[in-house]
């Protein structure tokens, strides 16, 4: 019996339209066949599944850089978890820093651009180095015209100059205890002064001094405080962690600091034409005259973003690396006498220490080494950025819109890489020195790859200058009753890591009383 005309059309048409659905689904489930597949290789990163909403949040604590790396130990080198909505990537071991700094350096070399009301209300809606979509630039243009050998080598008799009335300033309060990490401080930020604006920031009668600390110290603070409106932002109202008034506040008595001494800078004799002898700030408003330099435009906001950066990430960072090098010499006498023992055979007992003195000092170098390997200035790197599209890293997947951060200071108590990571010895780098300027992934305390701190050389000249002088031209001492091995070593996170207790020591010194006064 034949089938009906209708019926037979209706049934070729029902299975023509079931090939043509069928081939697109195939290749469909093909697709996500071989998709999971991959998936399966290069795993999801683990890491603890937190809180909801909060995410790992309440895991932090005071001192993050400690919390991440105590997580680390039972979730490994690269782990992933939530901070509030932000999902983030935690690099703390030799390997993981290498493949996110060096392997994968250009698909992370960018920041996030959201998750941080500090850093838009406080460094100039990002105007800054570190910050600026303009980055590449903005650090090119400070390293050929501030930091290059040629320009550092320029400042050399100012830093020599402002050590010895630093030097002179301690032997007048010899009687008390003198506070170490502000009288570093009170060098570097003159150092910086005169290269940027050729002002010191601090001297006698200058009211200025108590006011920039104070701003600077807010700064710091407020940079490295985490706020809940940051990681969940329906919860910003609350003003944990500071709160945008605030930071505002803080700003605008930033940027009253930095017009003062700017309009103090115009209203200065002009230096030299020839560009040799210009400070930084003649030259970038020099370069913001133009309509555009190399393509780029430098803003108002630019400049002193660019200050602050200074004035700020360039003076903390070695006031801290030389506080904690006093701070574990005075724990260790018979380092603090192989150091000294050393200086006085370079230099003598005639003359003060002078930077060319430095590249003798092999075993201060491995002193420093030590010290920016147990307490890098800056233990958390700032976050980088995912790329667009997934990476596989480490065998793991890395989706895209996560913050990717680097522990610098658990990579440098990786006990896989070190021996006794825990304990300060700087005789480990004698003989087997390392690199400090992001080659060697054993220690990165001034970052690595693209952006490594374009600084370093000069915070290790005046890192290295310091603590040299220091040793050289004072015994130093604990205050009575206060022993070596009782010194407080805890630390204060402040996006820098500062001692928790101030060292305040007793300066006795030990070289001819005319090596004390700085006109000589």
């Amino acid at each position: 019996m034949q089938m009906p005309m209708d019926t037979l059309k209706l049934s070729s048409f029902f299975l023509s339209f079931s090939v043509s659905l069928t081939l697109p689904l195939i290749i469909v489930l093909l697709t996500c066949l071989c998709f999971f597949k991959g998936k399966a290789k290069a795993k999801l990163l683990p890491g603890p599944r937190g809180l909801p909403v909060l995410g790992s949040l309440l895991d932090l604590a005071s001192n993050p850089h400690f919390s991440l790396y105590a997580l680390s130990k039972c979730y490994g080198g690269l782990m992933y978890l939530k901070l509030g909505t932000i999902p983030t990537i935690i690099a703390s071991s030799q390997e993981a820093a290498t493949a996110i700094l060096k392997t994968f350096d250009s698909d992370f070399s960018n920041r996030p651009q959201t998750g941080s009301a500090a850093v838009d209300i406080l460094i100039y809606n990002r105007s800054d180095i570190a910050w600026s979509p303009q980055w590449p630039f903005l650090r090119k243009l400070c390293i050929f015209h501030l930091l290059t050998p040629k320009c550092m080598d320029k400042w050399q008799e100012f830093r020599e100059e402002e050590m010895a009335l630093l030097l002179t300033s301690i032997f007048k309060q010899r009687a008390s205890a003198v506070n170490v990490g502000d009288f570093v401080n009170v060098f570097t930020c003159n150092v910086i002064g005169q290269m940027t604006l050729r002002m010191r920031l601090f001297h006698e009668n200058n009211a200025d001094a108590e006011h920039f600390r104070e701003l600077m110290n807010d700064f710091l603070r407020a940079a490295a405080r985490i706020r809940i409106g940051d990681f969940i932002p329906f919860l910003e109202r609350i003003g944990l962690g500071g709160s945008l008034d605030e930071m505002k506040s803080l700003n605008k008595r930033l940027d009253q600091f930095l017009m003062r001494k700017i309009e103090e800078k115009k209203r200065m004799p002009l230096s030299s034409e020839d560009d040799g002898n210009k400070d930084f700030l003649q030259i970038l408003y020099q370069l913001k005259s133009n309509s555009a330099s190399e393509g780029e435009q430098l803003s108002e906001s630019n400049i002193k973003a660019i200050l602050l950066d200074m004035m700020a990430a360039g003076t903390d960072t070695a006031t801290r690396t030389v506080e904690w090098a006093m701070s574990e010499l005075i724990r260790h006498p018979h380092l603090m006498n192989k150091v000294r023992s050393e200086v006085d055979a370079v230099v003598g007992m005639e003359e003060r220490v002078r930077e060319s003195h430095l590249p003798q000092m092999k075993y201060l170098e491995a002193v420093v080494t030590e010290t920016l390997r147990l307490h890098p200035p800056t233990p958390l790197m700032l976050p980088h950025a995912s790329p667009d599209s997934s990476r596989e890293v480490m065998g793991h997947f890395i989706p895209t819109n996560t913050h990717v951060m680097v522990n610098v200071w658990a990579v440098a108590r990786d006990p896989n890489v070190w021996e006794k990571p825990l304990e300060f010895d700087p005789d480990r780098f004698v003989d087997n020195p390392v690199h400090l300027d992001g080659r060697d992934f054993r220690i990165i305390p001034f970052g690595a790859g693209r952006r490594r701190c374009p600084g370093y050389k000069l915070g290790l000249r005046m890192i290295h200058f310091a603590l040299a002088s220091f040793v050289h031209a004072f015994d130093w001492s604990l205050p009575p009753g206060e022993e070596p091995q009782d010194l407080d070593m805890n630390e204060k996170y402040e996006l820098s890591i500062h001692r928790n207790v101030p060292l305040n020591l007793f300066a006795i010194p030990r070289l001819p009383t005319h090596l004390y006064n700085s006109s000589h």
